[in-house]
């Protein structure tokens, strides 16, 4: 991974490092607080020889002392002085235990020992000092003892006694605890990387386009409004509302393949449910219809329809949705033209096709020349139809829909669709020969004032078109009205940005 992935991850899962350092640093003070606290005594010795009567005998000596120190060292903790030690004692301690607190060090270069005795017991490691030091002497002056008699040629003098320590030895409470939050700070590190590995769900857009190698089409922000919302209130403005009209503006000027115009009939999927793609469909085609096209929004979910429930419909039209729609009309059973529902969307009005009855066999009606037929149909008589399909994932009949239709959207939610279902998604429209027009990016993270952000647009008197006879002359009706001239404008600017690209 290159640096910026690191940043991102870091970023992404910096409570796991916090949380990790945290805790780190609280098991280091619960270790000095709660651990068996040592205390240490020591005494220091000094090594001393005859004096030489030259200055080459003094210094032979002074070597002979420094080679002796590193002797007795070992000496302080062998078997016999802790044996000794505990005799002089009164057998309050076992040898072998005293044995494994008794530390001798000789300072180097130098003719000074130092004995230390520690035991959770500061009094008690006192008193063992003590005995150490007073045995190690005596059994010093017995080895350095000819069996002749006489002087002996080294020996041990206690400099300082056995003192009384008043602190504990080892690390003290700010060092433990930092640490402790050192390693849980390491540890986190580590954790944050191997979650950030095995996590492969997109967060943000360019893991959202590198997953699918298609063109990025637009982001739309995570807005909780939304999920209760019907259609989207375009007059309010907002981050929510300003990001559609980019997604209008991108599809504008979207071209696929050899196809100098853009794409009209318009599959929006996803590779899963519950990533936005009911709600997307709704909100495009009202977007686009606020522009002065003529659309129609085309519930092709047989599966787990919900538009009907979610359009502003009147109980009127809700038994007209549920009595006929598009499994009637590819049936043959119902006109196109009866089963559309004209929807109020704001101060305009959008063409709906509800799903109808649910099909025993919803792919058999995909796969049908029939709805062949009715798709292109729709695309002569309208200028954008708008699809709302089954997830890619469960079911074939999402990418069937997108095979039929000009291109797909491929809808992607930040956070929540791994990079493999979205490659797993476009294989399946390769298969199933859709194109493939691009991807947006849904509940992309947002700032709540950014979302309710701007005013409400004055209002406006909604339009009375004439009902028409047929689709077709509902197309020729809205292509003879031109678009408002805010939008005219927009558009024009929008253009200038592309051809400036």
């Amino acid at each position: 991974m290159e640096i910026k992935e690191y940043l991102r991850i870091f970023s992404r899962y910096w409570w796991v490092i916090v949380i990790l350092a945290v805790v780190g640093g609280a098991i280091g003070w619960a270790t000095w607080q709660f651990g068996t606290r040592e205390y240490q005594s020591t005494a220091t010795l000094f090594v001393a020889t005859q004096n030489g009567t030259t200055v080459t005998e003094a210094y032979q000596n002074n070597l002979f002392s420094t080679d002796r120190a590193n002797s007795y060292a070992n000496l302080a903790t062998s078997e016999q002085v802790a044996a000794r030690a505990v005799d002089q004692l009164k057998g309050t301690i076992t040898p072998g235990e005293l044995k494994s607190k008794i530390t001798a060090v000789a300072a180097p270069k130098t003719v000074l020992l130092s004995v230390s005795v520690t035991d959770p017991d500061p009094a008690l490691a006192q008193t063992y000092a003590g005995a150490v030091t007073d045995q190690l002497v005596g059994l010093v002056s017995e080895l350095e003892t000819s069996r002749r008699g006489g002087t002996p040629a080294a020996g041990a003098v206690v400099v300082d006694e056995a003192n009384y320590p008043s602190e504990p030895v080892g690390m003290s409470m700010p060092i433990k605890v930092a640490l402790g939050a050192a390693a849980g700070l390491l540890l986190g590190i580590l954790a944050a990387i191997l979650i950030g590995a095995l996590d492969r769900r997109v967060r943000g857009r360019e893991p959202v386009a590198a997953s699918t190698d298609s063109s990025l089409m637009g982001g739309l922000p995570a807005d909780p409004s939304r999920a209760k919302a019907d259609v989207v209130d375009l007059d309010r403005g907002g981050l929510y509302a300003e990001r559609l009209r980019e997604l209008r503006t991108n599809l504008r000027f979207a071209r696929l393949a050899d196809d100098p115009d853009p794409p009209k009939v318009i599959a929006v999927t996803s590779p899963s449910a519950g990533e936005g793609r009911t709600t997307l469909a709704m909100d495009l085609a009202a977007t686009l219809a606020e522009s002065g096209r003529n659309v129609i929004l085309v519930d092709g979910d047989f599966r787990s329809s919900s538009l009907a429930d979610r359009l502003p419909l009147s109980p009127a039209m809700q038994d007209s949705a549920a009595a006929r729609g598009l499994s009637t009309t590819i049936a043959g059973e119902t006109n196109v033209v009866e089963a559309i529902i004209e929807v109020p969307v704001g101060h305009h009005r959008v063409s709906f096709l509800p799903a109808g009855p649910i099909p025993s066999r919803p792919g058999e009606l995909w796969a049908s020349d029939r709805a062949t037929e009715l798709l292109d149909e729709l695309g002569d008589s309208f200028d954008y139809v708008v699809i709302d399909t089954p997830p890619l994932g469960k079911y074939s009949d999402g990418a069937l829909v997108a095979s039929l239709s000009d291109g797909a959207l491929l809808l992607a939610r930040i956070r929540r669709t791994t990079s493999a279902a979205l490659r797993r998604a476009v294989q399946t429209l390769e298969g199933a020969n859709a194109i493939l027009i691009g991807t947006v990016a849904t509940f992309e993270p947002g700032h709540r004032r950014q979302l309710n952000s701007g005013k409400p647009a004055p209002q406006r008197a909604a339009p009375k078109p004439a009902a028409p006879k047929s689709a077709a002359s509902k197309s020729a009706a809205s292509k003879a009205d031109p678009p408002t001239e805010e939008f005219a404008a927009a558009d024009q600017r929008a253009a200038s940005r592309h051809g400036s690209d």
